[in-house]
């Protein structure tokens, strides 16, 4: 890990990929139970909601809803 105050160096984008596909993998849901409306992703990947709103929490819970979530925020 780069120390703090560092540029980001090769770590950082190692930690920041093993992350993402932690994120974008550890948490199957192929049928969406309990997720929020493709319209609320979209809300959140256009930074329109408070960064407390639950359903960033949900994120962390279901990778379906990460990487539609990750897909969005890249569109931009």
């Amino acid at each position: 890990m780069a120390q703090p105050g560092s540029p980001p160096g090769d770590d950082d984008a190692k930690f920041e990929d093993d992350f993402d596909e932690v994120l974008s993998r550890a948490n199957p849901n192929p049928e969406r139970v309990g997720c929020p409306p493709a319209e609320r992703l979209i809300e959140l990947a256009r930074p329109a909601q408070p960064i407390d709103h639950p359903c960033y929490e949900h994120l962390l819970k279901r990778s379906y809803c990460y990487r539609h979530f990750m897909a969005l925020t890249e569109e931009k």
